[in-house]
């Protein structure tokens, strides 16, 4: 009996932390003949490991799917890394490919490129403070679009100072910086930026342009090589080291943009404090990032990542673009450009306007189609059920609000099923799964509905229960309970805040914590304890910081030579003089001390064989000197 074969298709994603290491990784496509799913992914896996065995820890799990006339197929039994840049996208939510968007007609591009064209304004012919302007926030390009004219505007209205506003003001004064070549102004313009800082103002900028510019060409001071990593596909520099609204201990880079592309995604129906991230949107944001599978972030992620200086706006501006665009604006690659470079507009990266946070903080309104649409259709977010976040501002308050609310919870809650929230088992301690499936009880009329735990939030208290009971190398149990008591709170009230702390903590860096991070930080945090929930993770960073900080170097400690002496004849042994040493004589006295200040001086450090003969001589010359001195005193 014959087995009726079909055809299944397999594709590969590459993982995020491979992509640093290898950047040329592209996602792989192929297509088997197999009966089942499973015996096709297993023949996929085999040709991955058998063509790229140096890659495969490299990959997610292989995607299988059945193919169909209307999906697109990749080559059978061959891999194509150009199937997912030409030929077809990945859909998320069917778990398949999907065709790509086909390439706009020839006069349509014409007419965009010509409408392009008209649109952008020839820097040359702009006037002399507007060329020093326009070199300050793009470099020396040949020609700009209206937006960006509307920037060069802004910044020489604007009164207050900044330091694009002062190298501006630098360079219209340095005339010669205008005239130099492309090439050279950027050199120039880099190393001013590496040697100045935010707050170095017009004057001393100028002097180390006119100080650059006085010097031979071939010995100016060149900045430091920058990271390839930070450019465009163009050769444009992403920005990056200016201050911005967000966090000063936060390196932002293209790991952070790409969180905060996909925290915009996932929060766009929702308010959220984008100062003060939910759980709940990091977590499935930095998933989204790093499996790059949806194709909304994929096409919000191509163009920002190659638009110049990207890295120097605002995380409000770039939440609240993404928040503001126009519906399935992302299924347009060509209109989607043309979006970014008009709305993308920001003069001080510091400190955005109200209303570009409010943007960002506040809920895109739906439209009635959308409204009509399939629960399906949203994306799914652990722990739907939580409080929305609020904007800045409110959010003290909230937290005030719930530290206060669950402060009045008793150490063991009854719930409707028997179960405890935390139940001390005694000993000190308490057990977890309680905390874990507590089950939502409505006593007195009020509806509780606990926020559900992901798998690393329930690995952390894990590690957590075996802290508090006592069971690490880190505290014993006493100790833990005179901490916790410290704290004047109950257990119940400190556990999930705890959690919370050190989920947060850990997502602002890699790798995650191990068990024994994790204790030593709740220790840390416990010791510190504070109800501001800044000062709690301040405190659970420091303490990560500095449990990582590899211990300097031990000093080498070499015993002591053993020298092992053949035992004397008892006929050859010597009598043994019972008496002490002769003291040292004058002379021999003056012999050490020489000895000792010429070892002591630096200057005869390398003169070991003649420091003896040098101690002596001295020695004697002092002596004679003494019985000299002597002899005239007799006389």
């Amino acid at each position: 009996m014959s087995v009726e074969l079909k055809v299944f298709g397999g594709a590969y994603f590459p993982k995020d932390k491979a992509l640093k290491k290898h950047p040329n990784l592209k996602p792989l496509a192929t297509a088997v003949n197999a009966s089942t799913k499973a015996i096709a992914e297993a023949v996929i896996f085999g040709k991955l490991a058998a063509e790229q065995p140096e890659h495969i820890d490299d990959y997610f799990k292989v995607k299988i799917w059945e193919h169909r006339e209307d999906l697109p197929c990749p080559d059978l039994d061959v891999f194509s890394p150009e199937f997912f840049d030409s030929v077809a996208v990945w859909n998320v939510n069917a778990g398949e490919p999907a065709a790509a968007p086909q390439p706009e007609s020839d006069e349509k591009a014409d007419w965009e490129d010509n409408k392009a064209q008209e649109e952008i304004k020839t820097v040359a012919r702009l006037d002399q403070a507007s060329r020093a302007a326009c070199l300050a926030l793009f470099g020396p390009v040949p020609g700009i679009t209206t937006a960006q004219y509307g920037q060069i505007v802004d910044l020489l209205n604007d009164d207050e100072s900044s330091y694009a506003r002062e190298l501006a003001e630098a360079l219209g004064k340095e005339t010669r910086a205008l005239a130099l070549a492309p090439q050279r102004q950027e050199q120039l313009l880099a190393w001013v930026r590496e040697d100045t800082k935010e707050t170095t103002q017009w004057p001393d900028i100028k002097r180390r342009m006119t100080r650059w510019l006085d010097t031979p060409v071939d010995k100016r001071p060149q900045a430091a090589p920058v990271n390839e990593d930070n450019r465009t596909d163009s050769g444009a520099t992403l920005g990056g080291g200016n201050k911005t609204d967000r966090s000063p201990d936060l390196v932002h880079n293209l790991s952070t943009l790409r969180i905060e592309v996909a925290v915009a995604i996932l929060s766009m129906y929702d308010e959220i404090d984008i100062y003060w991230i939910p759980n709940k949107f990091m977590l499935a944001a930095k998933a989204m990032a790093e499996a790059e599978q949806d194709t909304r972030f994929t096409a919000w992620w191509k163009k920002l990542r190659s638009t110049p200086g990207i890295l120097d706006y605002s995380r409000a501006a770039i939440i609240a673009l993404i928040k503001s665009a126009p519906e399935d604006l992302w299924m347009n690659p060509v209109a989607l450009r043309e979006y970014i470079n008009r709305e993308l507009v920001e003069s001080d990266h510091a400190h955005p306007d109200q209303k570009t946070i409010d943007m960002a903080c506040r809920p895109k309104a739906r439209s009635n189609s959308e409204k009509k649409e399939d629960d399906e259709t949203k994306p799914t977010v652990p722990g739907e059920t939580d409080l929305p976040a609020v904007c800045p501002g409110k959010a003290a308050q909230l937290d005030k609000d719930l530290n206060d609310a669950f402060a009045h919870n008793p150490v063991t809650v009854e719930q409707a099923s028997g179960q405890l929230r935390v139940e001390n088992l005694g000993g000190g301690v308490f057990s977890v799964d309680a905390l874990l499936n507590t089950p939502p009880s409505n006593e007195g009329g009020k509806q509780e509905v606990p926020p559900a735990l992901n798998d690393r939030e329930i690995e952390i208290a894990h590690a957590l229960n075996e802290l508090v009971s006592g069971r690490t190398n880190i505290v014993d149990k006493d100790d833990i309970e005179c901490l916790v008591n410290f704290t004047g709170k109950d257990i119940e009230h400190i556990f999930p805040l705890l959690i919370a702390d050190i989920t947060t903590t850990e997502f602002c860096l890699s790798p995650d914590f191990s068990d024994e991070e994790v204790q030593d930080v709740a220790t840390t945090i416990l010791e510190k304890w504070s109800d501001d929930i800044s000062v709690r993770q301040k405190v659970a960073l420091d303490a990560i910081v500095e449990y990582r900080r590899p211990e300097p170097p031990k000093s080498v400690v070499l015993d002591p030579p053993a020298v092992t002496a053949k035992p004397r004849k008892a006929s050859e042994q010597q009598p043994e003089v019972n008496g002490q040493q002769p003291p040292l004589s004058y002379l021999q006295q003056l012999t050490i001390a020489a000895l000792q200040g010429l070892c002591s001086n630096p200057a005869y450090c390398n003169q070991y064989d003649e420091l003896p003969g040098m101690a002596v001589g001295l020695a004697r010359s002092v002596e004679n000197m003494h019985q000299q001195e002597t002899a005239h005193a007799a006389d």
